[in-house]
């Protein structure tokens, strides 16, 4: 049976970074480029009509309904209308940045050769990633709320039908809703682990395969399950520690961001943008400049995973 090293993979994301780290900080400016830079001046348009909703809020004490305000109302819609847009322009060009940089961390790991542009392509292979990832993530959400409904039923149920039992009912239908709902967990992500190297698959054959994956990672779902915790743990680790560091760095300057908000109390929204924008446009580009070698250390290991499997299915046949 083919196999792979969930320690292994689960790691590949340093050796990526460790081999090109100069790549990692350019997938950064790729996300800071493509996708944070164009959002934030998307939302930085909808930010007047924010400010025009907040003015002409009912103020405390003010007999008139928001609900009956047409004007509130029209606002309100407007706005929506515009965030709506904002979250598919988000959805489809996020999905299609995050293809293109996971195409690059995928490159690095199957084709270690393919430097140049620091591995970053766009074409047939990315384009396929990012319409499988985009099936991926309408097939979860389908099958989530699907499970949540007959979750919901099914607990409603047991807890109607332990109720009428007494105290002693009670609690076995508790436990028994329990169990249902770590069934349920369970079952997802089984289910997102299975179909977890349909990315890799796309990429490296080009073209659309999804449940092909099904077959690829028969007999691997504990390994795959593992190796995922091992990067969760990995990213969590490393979350703790970038917290730390900016809560460090609040604390130190703690008392400049109090004087700043005493100063900035009971003045006008646009005062608060004014005065805050600095710190979130440097915020946004130390974030993006991460997101790169978080990146990598997300997407490489199943990378690796479908490497190591394919070579050993290959060995083996």
């Amino acid at each position: 049976m083919a196999s792979f090293s969930a320690t292994d993979a689960a790691t590949a994301g340093f050796g990526v970074i460790g081999r090109a780290p100069l790549a990692a900080l350019a997938w950064g400016l790729v996300f800071l480029v493509a996708l944070v830079a164009p959002m934030v001046g998307l939302m930085w348009a909808l930010i007047p009509q924010f400010i025009e909703i907040f003015k002409i809020m009912p103020t405390a004490g003010s007999t008139s309904s928001d609900a009956a305000d047409p004007v509130i109302m029209a606002q309100m819609i407007r706005l929506q209308s515009s965030m709506m847009g904002v979250n598919l322009i988000s959805l489809v060009g996020g999905t299609l940045v995050k293809a293109v940089v996971a195409g690059a961390v995928f490159r690095a790991v199957l084709e270690p050769d393919q430097k140049r542009w620091a591995y970053l392509r766009l074409g047939k292979a990315e384009l396929w990633l990012a319409l499988v990832t985009l099936v991926q993530v309408v097939l979860f959400m389908m099958a989530y709320f699907a499970v949540l409904l007959v979750g919901f039923i099914l607990g409603a149920i047991v807890f109607l039908a332990g109720s009428a039992a007494g105290d002693a009912g009670k609690l076995v239908a508790g436990l028994l809703i329990a169990v249902l709902v770590l069934t349920a967990i369970g079952a997802l992500v089984w289910g997102v682990l299975r179909l977890s190297m349909a990315g890799p698959m796309s990429f490296v054959e080009g073209k659309f395969l999804l449940f092909e994956s099904w077959a690829f990672t028969r007999g691997q779902g504990w390994r795959l399950f593992g190796m995922a915790v091992l990067v969760v743990l990995i990213l969590t680790a490393l979350e703790l520690v970038l917290y730390a560091v900016l809560g460090v760095a609040a604390l130190g300057s703690w008392s400049g961001i109090k004087a700043m908000v005493d100063g900035l109390s009971g003045q006008p929204p646009q005062a608060w943008l004014n005065a805050f924008w600095p710190l979130a446009a440097i915020a946004a580009v130390v974030l993006s400049l991460l997101s790169g070698f978080a990146m990598a250390l997300v997407c490489a290991p199943w990378a690796k995973a479908y490497q190591e499997l394919a070579a050993s299915g290959a060995s083996q046949a």
